[in-house]
């Protein structure tokens, strides 16, 4: 699948009168075209008055209004804000921050970030100058040499060859193109072209490769100086000082993901087991709005289109090289149509540009973005476009399986499923040679694999040429019967897999209408065939290319925004309309894990709760039944699921997602409705008990220090009068609260004197010379003990605390209140 740029220009430009959507009120990001589009920026609502260019912002519309098209209609409510976000600015790639640019003559210390080529940097060591360059290989080259081009030699990106006395260095997967031709030179990397001129080859005698210097940290070496380190010759290709042949580049991609996630949204479900979801492609200027088309057309999931290196030595993942990974304006969709109940995949790769596992040689840092890149934008599934010169390049492919096998191991040990999707181009004989290598080293390498979905599209074959012959259902059938082949293949392969198994990992996404090689076209009768059979094997995925094309457009035209069929051939999202209701899970529920089961009690009222596996409580529901005195009293009211807590009765059931597969679930059961000796029971939608829990004291006695106001003595008539205020809610509470005088004699020796005790509404006094009384007032209550001033001394301590019962002998929780007496306060209110 590509975007072809030319056919975007000349839409852009006005040349094609294909008639563009009318999309719902969105943010504005650069839209580009005839419209009508509704917009928000900067808290208002423009609308464009002609055909509109993605560099003409809202902004500056009221000082150009002869060149400007955009027009203020009204101020935007809060409501539309939140929806579908308010940008202020006329940059549309996000609100990136500027660092300063990095200087190969500056020294730099640890975590210090710069930009460099584009890009954002930070160095995990301090750096001295003349140092590492980010993204740069070690600047020491072990000296070899130079082997002569051959044209049966297959070159991958960094091979150097010569020929004729100069030396050539491959930019990617090349085999038989002569580097000496003017024809298959890049010099700039920028045209194409496999072959790096570099310049005269550079050869040593073996005199000078054994008598060149041994290194020296200290001296500043120039380009291309010979020295020998560890018995071994090197070749300088950067001015360096301070880095050993042997030393490893500090600096790594940087990206701010903060705020990212919020950007995105939160899925409110689970990724179907078996979905249609079609390819948007997420650089277009004119975006269709995900919501919308979930909520008036049942398009709830769709593929986002794709993420690529900056560039081909660049490893940072980007929309499109375009725009930012971590703060992208067209953010404001994803999360508005999560809010809809839809959900996304992103596609790495693609038949443009350069995908990371091409630009990241580091195994380990393209294994970070992987995982990154699923952590912020919040994502249950992944896909990987494998395809154009891409799906034939061994070093790319071998790095992106073995990065994903790290991330999978990752996600693993945090109790995370994520699906991994790999999509290739297909034959109706099935999948190349080149597509079989690819899964083959997957499965070698441990990569579990949710699916694999074909592009069904551009097969190059004459049997699929079909244009003209709507109805027949050519290019339908080369779909169906490149689906048999990839299961016959699919079989070979994951042996293990039942037929039922190897079905629901496939998946097929067709090019609707005309397709990019001539002749090809697929027709809605083609679509029909498609869902039927995609139906029959209960297959896991139909996608499409794409969902801006599912639309009528210029008859036999190409484009990315339309099919090239006439509205009599297929209205706005016909296509759509046949693939929609596909959509479906399975229906076993996932089996219920519980564990960590405990009482919070950082309130008055205690609160049950426990970590629950998240797939459990979105395949069901659960209800909450408290026992005690021999009767059952339903404690929710409604069943708690995903999302939802039950209405209150006499408690309430929170549900809060914990981002690693499990879910904390917590039980509020109102003051006094709980107490020692109750059950907590709790059922799946089976009836089947999932967890009891029986009450202890201990778990019931919620009072803490935090729930007394104030405290204070007082002496009157020979007695101390030792006084706390606290809470109607702990003095109501289901605990003991027990009120003790320590003393302390001239041995040293202490004794504890339990004076009284309050348990909801009763005091106990034990005549042991002091007693304990309740005081109430408006909004708290004062209990206190008195205590004859005989009895007591200076050091000696007075306090409150809770305890398992009303004895000398019970165990004291927590100590809410004390005061250690001295000689003034024994003679005076204090």
């Amino acid at each position: 699948m590509k975007l072809n740029i030319f056919t975007k220009t000349i839409i852009g430009m006005g040349a094609l009168c294909a008639a563009a959507p009318v999309l719902a009120l969105e943010a504005w990001s650069g839209q580009e075209g005839t419209g009508p589009y509704e917009v928000i920026y900067d808290s208002g609502v423009y609308t464009n008055a002609w055909w509109v260019g993605a560099s003409d912002c809202p902004g500056n519309a009221s000082g150009d209004e002869a060149n400007n098209p955009w027009r203020f209609e009204r101020d935007a409510t809060a409501a539309e804000i939140a929806e579908y976000g308010n940008p202020t600015t006329c940059d549309t790639g996000g609100g990136t921050v500027t660092y300063p640019d990095y200087s190969s003559a500056n020294a730099y210390n640890a975590n210090d970030i710069v930009t460099y080529n584009g890009a954002t940097w930070q160095t995990s060591t301090a750096q001295s100058a003349y140092g590492f360059t980010p993204g740069a290989a070690n600047p020491w080259e072990v000296y070899a040499e130079v082997a002569q081009w051959s044209a049966t030699t297959t070159y991958n990106k960094g091979d150097k060859v010569q020929k004729d006395g100069q030396e050539y260095e491959a930019l990617f997967y090349t085999i038989g193109d002569d580097p000496s031709l003017e024809a298959n030179q890049n010099p700039s990397g920028t045209n194409g072209r496999p072959w790096k001129p570099l310049g005269a080859v550079v050869t040593y005698t073996t005199d000078q490769l054994n008598n060149a210097p041994e290194f020296n940290s200290s001296t500043l070496y120039e380009s291309g100086t010979l020295i020998r380190y560890n018995g071994e010759n090197y070749v300088s290709q950067a001015k360096v000082q301070k880095v050993t042949p042997a030393d490893t580049n500090p600096w790594k991609i940087y990206i701010d993901w903060s705020g990212t996630k919020a950007m995105v949204g939160t899925p409110s479900s689970a990724w179907p087991a078996h979905v249609y979801a079609p390819y948007v492609d997420y650089t277009l200027n004119s975006l269709p709005d995900l919501a919308s088309l979930a909520k008036n057309q049942n398009v709830t999931h769709f593929t986002m289109a794709f993420v690529v290196a900056k560039d081909a030595d660049t490893c940072l993942p980007t929309w499109g090289t375009a725009y930012n990974i971590n703060d992208y304006t067209q953010y404001s969709k994803i999360k508005a149509l999560r809010e809809a109940g839809g959900d996304v995949m992103v596609s790495i790769g693609g038949a443009n540009n350069s995908p990371l596992a091409a630009a990241c040689t580091d195994v380990s840092q393209l294994q970070q973005h992987y995982y990154d890149i699923v952590e912020n934008l919040n994502l249950n599934v992944l896909d990987f476009d494998i395809e154009g010169t891409w799906v034939a390049d061994h070093d790319s492919i071998n790095r992106r399986n073995e990065a994903v096998k790290a991330a999978q191991d990752q996600w693993k040990a945090e109790g995370r499923s994520v699906g991994i999707w790999y999509t290739l181009p297909i034959l109706p004989t099935g999948l190349t040679d080149d597509g079989l290598y690819v899964l083959n080293d997957a499965k070698a390498k441990g990569v579990n694999l949710a699916g694999v979905n074909v592009m069904a599209m551009d097969y190059g074959s004459s049997i699929c040429q079909s244009e003209g012959t709507e109805g027949q259902n050519i290019h339908g059938k080369c779909a169906t019967s490149a689906i048999e082949n990839l299961f016959s293949q699919l079989k070979q392969i994951f042996t293990d897999k039942s037929d039922e198994e190897i079905n629901a990992m496939m998946g097929v996404t067709p090019m609707n209408g005309y397709n990019d090689v001539q002749g090809e076209v697929f027709y809605l009768s083609d679509a029909n065939l498609v869902m039927d059979d995609a139906k029959d094997r209960d297959m896991g995925m139909i996608g499409m290319w794409s969902m801006m094309r599912d639309q009528p457009g210029v008859p036999g035209q190409v484009s990315p925004e339309h099919s090239g069929l006439t509205e009599s051939q297929a209205p706005q999202y016909a296509f759509s309309e046949v693939f929609a209701p596909f959509t479906h899970s399975d229906e076993t529920p996932a089996e219920t894990e519980i564990k960590d089961v405990n009482v919070d009690k950082t309130t008055s009222d205690p609160q049950l709760q426990w970590t629950q596996n998240t797939a459990s409580i979105k395949s069901g529901e659960y209800t909450v039944t408290l026992q005690h005195d021999g009767w059952n009293r339903d404690a929710v009211g409604e069943p708690y699921y995903f999302g939802q807590y039950g209405n209150e009765k006499i408690a309430r059931a929170y549900v809060t997602d914990l981002g690693n597969g499990y879910s904390n679930v917590k039980l509020q059961i109102l003051s006094g409705e709980v107490t020692e000796g109750h059950v907590v029971q709790v059922k799946d939608a089976k009836g089947n008990v999932v967890l009891t829990y029986q009450y202890t004291l201990e778990d019931v006695t919620t009072g803490s220090p935090s729930q007394i106001a104030s405290s204070e003595t007082s002496v009157k008539n020979g007695s101390l009068t030792y006084t706390i205020n606290a809470s109607t809610s702990m003095m109501i509470a289901y605990e003991y609260v027990n009120f003790y005088y320590d003393s302390t004699d001239a041995k040293g020796k202490t004794t504890t004197t339990l004076c009284g005790s309050w348990f909801q509404g009763k005091i106990k006094n034990f005549g042991k010379g002091c007693s304990t009384v309740m005081n109430p007032h408006q909004g708290y209550w004062s209990p206190s003990e008195t205590i004859s001033v005989n009895k007591l001394k200076a050091g000696d301590k007075v306090y409150a605390a809770t305890a398992d019962g009303s004895s000398e002998s019970a165990k004291i929780f927590t100590v809410l209140d004390s005061i250690t007496l001295t000689d003034e306060m024994l003679k005076a209110s204090r």
